[in-house]
């Protein structure tokens, strides 16, 4: 069943936490573009390479406005050049722009409307766009296609010794019209509570560019479906906004790793607890062998016992192979 998700997050170079020891100092462009490309990419500025192992990556393009240099086209070279562009400590390096495509198309189709979607709304107001789409494998054992879309956030320039205009397009942001409208249409709203005026917030809000795009990859999934004779459709509104009246459903992202790793963290412990119990006899054996000898004796008998009676239940146990003890 096809379902909406489309999330949009600025890469920047703050780490917006504390540096672990060891670790990162800072994000970086070509960290990012390498994760979801799958590639290794080396990164001029840091002096350092940047490699995942991505298999579930089926497909990688970059698109870039008409007449933009070859070398935009490069991956490496593109983000570099990105990342020369920007001077500040905490620049804002990229926007990204995270997609769910729908089951019901297949892998060429999927390719077809990202390719179609990015270059209507943002490749065609000069951003250049670099997509990876992925098909990993999701909980309920099927695929998970979806896509990563990298936006650069300065128009090219030739004539720039980075290649990028000195100053970022703001419109990008929020054209700043719109922006003050919005916040006008709040504060009214804040003040009075009146259905007209929320009314007049919400139409407000959807002029905004994160509401554009969000309502237009929804039309452009729908088409696709429609093409291909599916009756699934997907909705951008809240589930108010539908009349559903049902909680949302928590993003359980975290969750799949967290139960893949469960079968490693079982074990881990299963050895953590056997080195304690290991250093709990090794200190009862000492404790015997310097205040008591005889208990000692008394103390590896016992324990020979228990190893008796444990290879006898698992011998005639015809789930768990046998087990051989020495002593």
């Amino acid at each position: 069943m096809a379902i909406y998700h489309l999330r949009l997050k600025v890469i920047s170079r703050s780490l917006g936490r504390a540096a672990r020891p060891g670790g990162a100092t800072r994000r970086s462009a070509i960290a990012a573009a390498a994760y979801r490309s799958g590639e290794r990419l080396y990164d001029s500025s840091q002096g350092k390479w940047f490699a995942f192992d991505k298999p579930e990556v089926v497909h990688t393009e970059i698109l870039a406005p008409a007449g933009a240099p070859t070398w935009v086209f490069d991956r490496q070279t593109l983000w570099n050049m990105v990342e020369r562009a920007e001077a500040r400590r905490d620049a804002q390096l990229a926007r990204e722009v995270e997609i769910t495509l729908p089951r019901e198309l297949s892998k060429e189709q999927h390719i077809e409307l990202v390719r179609s979607f990015v270059q209507d709304k943002f490749v065609s107001e000069s951003m250049v766009a670099d997509i990876a789409i992925h098909r990993p494998d999701a909980s309920d054992g099927e695929e998970q296609p979806h896509a990563h879309v990298l936006l650069t956030m300065r128009e090219l320039d030739p004539a720039s010794e980075t290649g990028f205009s000195k100053k970022k397009n703001r419109d990008w942001n929020e054209p700043e019209d719109i922006a003050r409208s919005v916040a006008e249409a709040r504060k009214r709203y804040n003040d009075t509570g009146l259905e007209p005026d929320k009314l007049a917030l919400e139409a407000a809000e959807a002029q905004r560019n994160v509401n554009v795009w969000r309502a237009s990859w929804a039309q452009y999934a729908n088409r696709a479906l429609r093409e291909v004779g599916s009756m699934a459709r997907i909705d951008h509104r809240t589930l108010e906004a539908q009349g559903i009246f049902r909680p949302p459903q928590p993003n359980i992202g975290l969750a799949r790793h967290v139960e893949k790793a469960y079968a490693t963290l079982r074990d881990r412990i299963t050895q953590w607890v056997a080195v304690k119990k290991r250093a709990l006899i090794w200190r009862d054996v000492q404790h015997y062998r310097d205040r008591d000898p005889a208990k000692l004796a008394e103390f590896v008998s016992r324990l020979s016992d228990m190893a008796e009676e444990f290879a006898a239940h698992h011998r005639h146990s015809p789930e768990i192979p046998e087990v051989s003890l020495d002593r």
